[in-house]
Protein backbone atom coordinates (compact mmCIF):
# COMPACT_ATOMS: atom_id res chain seq x y z
CA UNK A 1 0.00 0.00 0.00
CA UNK A 2 1.22 3.47 -0.78
CA UNK A 3 2.57 5.75 1.92
CA UNK A 4 -0.29 8.17 2.52
CA UNK A 5 1.90 10.75 4.28
CA UNK A 6 4.23 10.84 1.29
CA UNK A 7 1.26 11.19 -1.07
CA UNK A 8 -0.08 14.15 0.94
CA UNK A 9 3.35 15.80 0.90
CA UNK A 10 3.47 15.42 -2.90
CA UNK A 11 0.03 17.00 -3.22
CA UNK A 12 1.01 19.92 -1.00
CA UNK A 13 4.20 20.47 -3.01
CA UNK A 14 2.21 20.52 -6.26
CA UNK A 15 -0.64 22.57 -4.80
CA UNK A 16 -2.89 19.65 -5.75
CA UNK A 17 -6.14 19.08 -3.83
CA UNK A 18 -6.50 15.87 -1.84
CA UNK A 19 -9.17 14.23 0.28
CA UNK A 20 -8.61 12.29 3.51
CA UNK A 21 -10.98 9.85 5.20
CA UNK A 22 -10.52 8.64 8.77
CA UNK A 23 -11.60 5.28 10.15
CA UNK A 24 -13.84 6.85 12.77
CA UNK A 25 -15.76 8.88 10.16
CA UNK A 26 -19.26 7.39 9.96
CA UNK A 27 -19.46 8.31 6.26
CA UNK A 28 -16.03 6.99 5.23
CA UNK A 29 -16.87 3.38 4.41
CA UNK A 30 -19.77 4.35 2.14
CA UNK A 31 -17.53 6.84 0.35
CA UNK A 32 -14.82 4.24 -0.17
CA UNK A 33 -17.32 1.65 -1.41
CA UNK A 34 -18.66 4.16 -3.94
CA UNK A 35 -15.12 5.03 -5.02
CA UNK A 36 -14.37 1.31 -5.42
CA UNK A 37 -17.34 0.85 -7.76
CA UNK A 38 -16.07 3.72 -9.92
CA UNK A 39 -12.53 2.30 -9.90
CA UNK A 40 -13.88 -1.06 -11.12
CA UNK A 41 -15.41 0.73 -14.12
CA UNK A 42 -12.41 2.84 -15.06
CA UNK A 43 -9.19 1.22 -13.83
CA UNK A 44 -7.83 -2.02 -15.23
CA UNK A 45 -4.92 -2.44 -12.81
CA UNK A 46 -5.81 -5.43 -10.57
CA UNK A 47 -3.25 -4.36 -7.96
CA UNK A 48 -5.01 -1.01 -7.53
CA UNK A 49 -8.35 -2.79 -7.09
CA UNK A 50 -6.78 -5.03 -4.45
CA UNK A 51 -5.46 -1.98 -2.61
CA UNK A 52 -8.94 -0.47 -2.44
CA UNK A 53 -10.38 -3.82 -1.28
CA UNK A 54 -7.81 -3.91 1.53
CA UNK A 55 -8.71 -0.37 2.55
CA UNK A 56 -12.40 -1.34 2.70
CA UNK A 57 -11.54 -4.37 4.86
CA UNK A 58 -9.55 -2.17 7.23
CA UNK A 59 -12.39 0.36 7.52
CA UNK A 60 -14.96 -2.42 8.10
CA UNK A 61 -12.82 -4.00 10.83
CA UNK A 62 -12.24 -0.63 12.49
CA UNK A 63 -15.96 0.09 12.41
CA UNK A 64 -16.69 -3.14 14.31
CA UNK A 65 -14.19 -2.25 17.03
CA UNK A 66 -14.60 1.50 17.46
CA UNK A 67 -17.32 4.07 17.97
CA UNK A 68 -18.19 5.97 14.80
CA UNK A 69 -19.14 9.64 14.71
CA UNK A 70 -19.75 12.56 12.39
CA UNK A 71 -16.52 13.65 10.67
CA UNK A 72 -14.35 16.43 12.10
Amino acid sequence: MKNSIQMIKQCVEKDEPYFLLRGQDICALAAIETYYEEVKKQVKDPYFLEEIEEIMKDFRAFRKEQKMHVPD
